[in-house]
C-alpha cells in the first residue's frame, strides 16, 4: 500500500528530512509518484526505505545506547565518589564539633563545681561572722513586739461578743 512521507516518518520515527533525503532522485523515479503536491511512495519503496532506517538505527541505536551506559555508569560512579567525599568532610568537621562541644561542657561543668563549692564558703564564712556579731536584742523591743501580737489577736470584728 502505498504511504506519504509523513506517514513513513510516523510510523519508522524518523523525521521526514531524512527520508527525502534518502530518496535521491533515481529513487524517486523509480518508486515515488506525485499526487496532489505529495509524493506516494509504492509497496517496494516503503519496504527499501523501512530496511535502511531500521538498520541503520539499529546499529546507531546500539552503538549509543552502549555509549550512553557507559558515559552514564561513569556519570554515577564519579557522583557517588564526590557525594562520598563530600560526606565524609561533614563527618570529619561534625566530629570536630562534638569535641569542642564537649569540652566546653566539661569546662562548664568544673567551672560549676568552682562557684557552688565558693558559695558553699561564703556561705559558711556569712553564718560565723553572724554568730560572732550576735548582739541581744534590748527587751524594749521584744515588749512591743509582744504587745503587738496581743493587739492583733484582739481584733474587732463587727459583731460583738
Amino acid at each position: 500500500m502505498p504511504k506519504t512521507i509523513r506517514e513513513l516518518s510516523e510510523e519508522l520515527g524518523v523525521s521526514k528530512t531524512a527520508i527525502t533525503k534518502f530518496l535521491t532522485p533515481e529513487k524517486r523515479q523509480l518508486f515515488a509518484n506525485k499526487i496532489d503536491n505529495r509524493l506516494s511512495i509504492s509497496d517496494e519503496g516503503v519496504s527499501l526505505i523501512r530496511e535502511h532506517f531500521s538498520s541503520n538505527s539499529k546499529s546507531k541505536i546500539d552503538n549509543h545506547n552502549d555509549n550512553q551506559v557507559i558515559e552514564n555508569e561513569n556519570l554515577v560512579v564519579d557522583f557517588n565518589n564526590q557525594i562520598l567525599d563530600t560526606l565524609k568532610a561533614e563527618l570529619k568537621e561534625k566530629n570536630k564539633q562534638i569535641e569542642r562541644l564537649q569540652k566546653n561542657i566539661d569546662q562548664q561543668n568544673v567551672l560549676i563545681d568552682q562557684q557552688q563549692k565558693l558559695t558553699l564558703q561564703a556561705n559558711n564564712q556569712i553564718e560565723k561572722l553572724e554568730n560572732q556579731l550576735k548582739i541581744p536584742e534590748p527587751e524594749t523591743k521584744k515588749n512591743e513586739a509582744t504587745s503587738e501580737k496581743n493587739i492583733s489577736k484582739k481584733k474587732k470584728r463587727w459583731w460583738q461578743i
